[in-house]
């Protein structure tokens, strides 16, 4: 049979059901191999490219001694907890801190809107150690979990360190200042993931119409602007409706909870944008003429100059959390 022959035979079939279904059947079959070999190798590739995580503990459940700042003056979590990213500075205007991390360390200057001094680090794998920022190596993004910040940034002794470690567990490897513009890009879209989780995760709680104020017994949910709370050691959380409340609860808690189990964290509802922020990080304003819900407030703000315009406007004077006291807060001296 000629080719020709062949050619009329393939036309006649071509229009026939069962020839177009049987072609259609093994395109289906061939592009399913296909599609299948493509996904295999591109979960393969998935495999290869998420890297292994260290085996190494971060936060660390029974830490030692590693510094003697025991919360970290920005966020307020507990130091010794999360020493592998701590970091020490001098303030110039707040005297020697220690931050649990470098995205506090960022966000500490930009809420002071000044920069500190003789930075030091400690390094990742070995805690105990610290050495000063400018000679330390950092790895940005590795599979290594960070501490308080969208992409983790962890330090090292030296470039070669860093480039081995990066090289099993993935990152790009920066110096300092690289890392520190990052730590300070990052802090908006960081702010708002960290509001969400916490909320998500139950860190912190809306207080609902029932919710009383531990001390004074109003509802915090009618007083947005001032409401804040207290997340206990026993995991429950103590509503305020303002922070003059708060700081009445913390001078002496047995007066109004049988048991107090202490404070794990605190969060107070800041004036300028009514987001809850760390109440040990805020800048308050004490004396001025604008009062909360029980009189006489101790105004939250994030940025120190944001304060420092409120007084201007409204009188008073600017103290940390630590310098709070009951009497404060009545008398602003």
């Amino acid at each position: 049979m000629n080719v020709q022959n062949h050619l009329k035979i393939l036309k006649s079939l071509a229009f026939r059901p069962i020839f177009v279904f049987a072609v259609l059947f093994i395109f289906m079959i061939v592009g399913s191999s296909i599609s299948n070999l493509f996904a295999t190798e591109m979960d393969q590739q998935s495999m290869t490219a998420a890297k292994q995580i260290p085996d190494i503990e971060h936060p660390i459940k029974k830490p030692k001694m590693y510094s003697k700042t025991m919360r970290c003056p920005n966020c307020g979590m507990m130091i010794n907890m999360w020493a592998r990213t701590r970091h020490s500075f001098h303030h110039p205007e707040e005297g020697d801190m220690t931050t649990c991390s470098i995205r506090c360390l960022a966000d500490k200057t930009v809420s002071s809107g000044a920069e500190s001094t003789d930075i030091q680090v400690a390094m990742y794998i070995d805690p105990d150690k610290m050495m000063p920022v400018e000679e330390a190596t950092y790895v940005i993004g590795s599979t290594a979990p960070g501490t308080m910040t969208m992409k983790s940034k962890i330090a090292f002794a030296d470039k070669a360190a860093a480039e081995e470690f990066a090289s099993s567990y993935g990152g790009e490897v920066v110096d300092f200042q690289e890392a520190f513009a990052a730590a300070k890009m990052e802090l908006p879209k960081s702010r708002m993931m960290i509001d969400e989780k916490r909320k998500k995760t139950g860190k912190i709680k809306e207080p609902t119409e029932k919710d009383g104020c531990t001390v004074c017994g109003m509802y915090p949910a009618s007083y947005p602007k001032h409401k804040c709370q207290i997340l206990a050691k026993d995991g429950k959380t103590l509503h305020f409706c303002s922070t003059k409340c708060m700081v009445n609860y913390n001078a002496d808690p047995a007066k109004y909870v049988k048991e107090p189990a202490g404070t794990k964290m605190a969060w107070v509802t800041l004036y300028s944008d009514g987001m809850y922020e760390s109440a040990f990080g805020a800048y308050y304003v004490v004396g001025s003429q604008i009062n909360g819900p029980m009189g006489k407030e101790a105004i939250p703000f994030k940025l120190k100059k944001n304060a420092e315009e409120f007084v201007k406007a409204n009188g008073g004077k600017i103290v940390s959390f630590s310098q709070l006291t009951p009497e404060l807060i009545v008398d602003g001296k």
